[in-house]
Order: C-alpha cells, then sequence, then structure tokens
C-alpha cells in the first residue's frame, strides 16, 4: 500500500502550501512598514519549509538597509553586502522576478544557509532571504523551491508597494500640485494588491478570464487573449476579452504560436512560475489572432504546461514604470494559474482515491455476504450428511436406489456450493476475446527476452502450494481487486503469461480474458503445463 499513501501525502503538502501562500498575501496586503513586511516574509519562509533559521534584508548599493531580526543577522556584515552587491552587479540580463543563487551560499553564510532568494526591487535595491538546513535534515526540493519563489513574488510586490506608499506620503507632504504619473501608479499597485485578495478561486477558466479582464481594464488594452496548453495531453485553454471572435487555432498553429513566442523571448530556457516578455512579435501577428499584439508573455506553470499572454495596443503610451508593473501583474498571474492547477490536480487525486475506496469496500461486502451464505450451506450439507447417514445405518441392506440419490443430492449440493462461492468455477463458458495459447519452450523465452509478466491464475491455495518464480498471482473471482492494488501502472505493452491447470483452462481463460479488457495487448496462454515447468524462466 506504499503506492497509495504517497498521493495523500502530496495532496497534503500541496494543501499546506497553497495555504501558507494565501495567509502570506492575506497577511501582506494590509502591511505598509517595510520591517513588518520582511518579518513576515522570513517567517512565512521559514515555517513553510521547515528551516532551523532564516534572515530577511534589503540590500541597497552601500549595504543592508533594513534587516529582520533572526538567528543568521550576526554572519550579515558589511563585507558580506560588498560581496553579494558585486556578484548580483555582475549579472547580465533583466532581473525581475525572484531567482535564487546558489554561487553565493557558501561566501554569505558559511556552512549554514542552504537556500539563498533575491528579490529585485525598485532603485537597484534587493530583497534578500537566507534559509538554513532543513529540521528533519532532508535537502530542499522542487516543491519547496516553488513556495519559497512564491513567497518571494508576495513579499517583491508588497515591499514595492510599501516603498512606493512612503514615497508618495513624503510628496504629498512637500508638493501640492497633483502629479498624474504618480497616480497611475498609485493606482496600478493599488489594482495589483486588490489582484492578489480577489482572484482566489480554484477554476482555471474563472481565473484566466479574471485575470485578463483585470490586465486589460487597468492597462487601457482594448483587446487581449490568454492561451494555456498542455503537451502532455494536448488540451488548449482559451480566453479572448476585447470584443472581435476569438482566435480559433489548431494544434498546429497553437505549437507555432508557442514556439515564436519562445524565439521572441529574450531567455531561450523557460523556468516554471516566470514570466518572459517576448520583444519581437513580428512573426506573431501573422498568425489568426483577429488583431496585432504589442506585448506578449510566455511563462510555463509545470512541465508540459505552457502559457502565452498577447495584448493589444494600449489606448494610453505605456511609461517605464507601468511596463515594469504589467509585469508585476503578470507574474502575479502566473501564480494565481499555478494555484487553480494545482488544486484541479488535488481535486483528481481526490476523486479517485475515493471511487478506489469505494470500489474496495463494495468488494468487502460482498465476499462477507458470500460467506455468509456459504457457510448456511456447508451447515445444511452437514444436517443433510447426517441424516443421510443415520438412514443408511437403519437399511438392513444398501440398494441402487440409495446410490442414486446419494449421487443425486451430492450433485445438487456441489453445484449450490459452486453458485454461492466467489471462487466457484463457471459451468459454462462465457464468451469473450480470443486468447493465443503459446508452448512452453516460447513462455521460456518471452520471460527472457522480452521480461514477460508470469500470472498464476490458480485460487491462492494452490499458488502458495507451488508456483513458478517470479509468479504472480491473480485469481479470476479476485482480479479488479488485485490489478487495482498491484498492477495498475503496468505497461500495456509488457507481454503477460497467464497459466494455472492443466486439465482446465476456465481460470487460465477468464484472466486472460479480463486483462485484454484492460487495455494489454500481449497476452498469452501456456497449455498442458504444471508451474514447476516454468522454473527455467526466471533463472
Amino acid at each position: 500500500m506504499t503506492g497509495a499513501s504517497r498521493p495523500e501525502g502530496d495532496i497534503d503538502r500541496a494543501r499546506y502550501q497553497f495555504r501558507i501562500l494565501s495567509d502570506t498575501a492575506a497577511e501582506l496586503s494590509g502591511v505598509r512598514y517595510p520591517h513588518k513586511i520582511l518579518e513576515s516574509f522570513a517567517l512565512s519562509a521559514q515555517g513553510g519549509v521547515g528551516a532551523r533559521g532564516s534572515f530577511a534584508a534589503i540590500l541597497g548599493a552601500g549595504g543592508f538597509e533594513l534587516l529582520a531580526h533572526s538567528s543568521l543577522s550576526k554572519n550579515l556584515t558589511p563585507e558580506y553586502a560588498a560581496v553579494l552587491r558585486s556578484h548580483l552587479d555582475a549579472l547580465e540580463g533583466e532581473r525581475n522576478a525572484p531567482y535564487f543563487v546558489p554561487s553565493l551560499q557558501g561566501e554569505l553564510c558559511p556552512g549554514r544557509c542552504e537556500l539563498l532568494l533575491v528579490c529585485p526591487l525598485d532603485e537597484g535595491k534587493d530583497g534578500v532571504l537566507g534559509l538554513e538546513a532543513n529540521l528533519a535534515g532532508r535537502p530542499y526540493d522542487e516543491n519547496d523551491r516553488q513556495l519559497v519563489a512564491g513567497l518571494g513574488t508576495l513579499f517583491q510586490t508588497s515591499l514595492r508597494f510599501s516603498l512606493f506608499a512612503a514615497r508618495v506620503e513624503l510628496l504629498n507632504a512637500e508638493l501640492t500640485k497633483r502629479n498624474d504619473t504618480l497616480d497611475r501608479q498609485i493606482f496600478h499597485l493599488s489594482a495589483l494588491r486588490e489582484l492578489s485578495r480577489e482572484i482566489i478561486r480554484v477554476d482555471m477558466a474563472e481565473v484566466m478570464d479574471s485575470l485578463l479582464l483585470t490586465i486589460l481594464g487597468h492597462f487601457v488594452r482594448p483587446r487581449g487573449v490568454l492561451i494555456l496548453h498542455d503537451r502532455g495531453t494536448g488540451v488548449t485553454l482559451t480566453s479572448a476579452k476585447g470584443g472581435g471572435e476569438p482566435p480559433r487555432l489548431n494544434g498546429a498553429e497553437v505549437d507555432r504560436l508557442f514556439f515564436l513566442c519562445l524565439a521572441g523571448a529574450r531567455e531561450k530556457r523557460l523556468e516554471p512560475l516566470r514570466a518572459e516578455p517576448v520583444e519581437r512579435l513580428d512573426a506573431v501577428s501573422e498568425l489568426p489572432l483577429g488583431f496585432a499584439p504589442d506585448r506578449a508573455f510566455i511563462f510555463m506553470l509545470r512541465e508540459n504546461l505552457y502559457g502565452v499572454l498577447l495584448l493589444g495596443r494600449s489606448l494610453d503610451p505605456a511609461t517605464e514604470a507601468e511596463d515594469e508593473l504589467l509585469q508585476a501583474f503578470v507574474s502575479q498571474g502566473v501564480m494565481h494559474l499555478k494555484n487553480a492547477d494545482s488544486f484541479a490536480t488535488i481535486s483528481a487525486l481526490n476523486e479517485d482515491l475515493a471511487r478506489q475506496n469505494e470500489e474496495l469496500r463494495a468488494t468487502i461486502a460482498e465476499l462477507t455476504r458470500a460467506r455468509d451464505r456459504i457457510s448456511v450451506l456447508e451447515a445444511a450439507g452437514r444436517r443433510i450428511a447426517a441424516v443421510v447417514h443415520s438412514k443408511a445405518q437403519s437399511l438392513e441392506r444398501v440398494r441402487a436406489v440409495d446410490f442414486v440419490l446419494i449421487l443425486l443430492l451430492s450433485l445438487g449440493l456441489s453445484l449450490a456450493f459452486n453458485t454461492q462461492n466467489p471462487r466457484g468455477i463457471p459451468l459454462v463458458e462465457p464468451p469473450g476475446a480470443e486468447v493465443e495459447s503459446i508452448s512452453r519452450e516460447r513462455a521460456l523465452a518471452l520471460v527472457a527476452d522480452e521480461d514477460a509478466l508470469l500470472v498464476d491464475a490458480r485460487p491462492r491455495e494452490f499458488f502458495e502450494r507451488e508456483t513458478a518464480p517470479g509468479a504472480v498471482n491473480v485469481p479470476a473471482q479476485l482480479f479488479d481487486l488485485v490489478y487495482m492494488m498491484q498492477m495498475a501502472s503496468e505497461d500495456p505493452e509488457r507481454p503477460i503469461v497467464v497459466f494455472g491447470r492443466s486439465v482446465s483452462r476456465r481460470y487460465d481463460l477468464m484472466v486472460a480474458r479480463r486483462f485484454l479488457g484492460r487495455d494489454h495487448e500481449r497476452v498469452y496462454i501456456v497449455t498442458d503445463v504444471r508451474p514447476r515447468d516454468l522454473h527455467g524462466g526466471t533463472q
């Protein structure tokens, strides 16, 4: 049952991390002081991944400007700040979303800091988060890194809003003339905060529609399209807003759209939950989108699940600050899309687990009822045998009629017992698919050359007495239960060789046909062979 308990642990962990992101977003949404944001960020990240200790700080050009009290604060000397600042300044390209810096772990906090996250802020500042080793002693996996990156995005957004709000209060105290550009930035930052609090939905289509409408409304763009494409299943979800007919792209056009967006992006390698701006859109405009896109972003939610956001030309010329806010909007939206996808995965696993539990309960109930019926029949058989025995003793001589009567009674009891027994033998072979019969030599060749699966179709009592090495016991009456618990993940293309009795092939044929019903294509029956005759196939 190890395979059944692991998904349940992953579900609990995903729920726990999703609750941490939601609680942190709600907590940071009303905080305006940077030092409180730093403390909340450090505590949420440390508790979320179970770290021994943590630190959070704002790194400026001259050193650490603001520091949250933690167990690692004493290691954050000006020398460490200078090394970190010089390394970050040497990185090429834009640094917009949070990212990990593994190369400085040993220099910043030697021997203690396991994860180091950098969150770029405005005016050349960076938010820095350091985490010690896990309390459980395990290394941090990809789920831990995604949780920390998600918290970094919330921290980045909240701290930007906090620092910007402080600047607004200072300018309002000194200036009496209203600044239109500043009002616009305040409006967008407030919209970003509202976006974090309002789009708490679990349906992917609703999240896509709400995100697209919010971006179009706040950035004055008349048209927009958001497309998600799962390359593993071939499913494509599309949300189009702004009037006009939504684009109807076939599978080849969707693949071409993502290829052109990736080719036009600055970074050719996508990282999970990071939105990359698409700089060259000339080739994208040739697709039947219904409008000429002015801005585009490509991102990856998880393996094989990609997304692209296409926006029309703005009705109001956008400033550089608005471009950064648009990037923040898209990054925040990617987090919400990831949360919706994770919730959908969790719901599917829960439904599958509930269905399997219901099937198991039904099977157990049926076995219990069959056992009770068999007990009643056995008691009746014992009483009839006692009556027959007493009658036989009372007779002076045995007649032929008595033998016929006993034979008929025995035959009737046998038929009744076989009918009520879940392991009974069917008297009439049910129609079904033809199964190929093979010889012992070919069965051994399939096991040796293609790693064929040996299946012993006999009841459990015969299997425990003698069987071939490596064989799996799958009785016909318990096929559904054994297959669901042990063989649900078996490769449908792997050969399956079924053997059992040499006198009657009913068990073999019934089990082989049920494997064919489970989409296994290469199923064979070994005829006239005993289990010990197959010993050579597994040596």
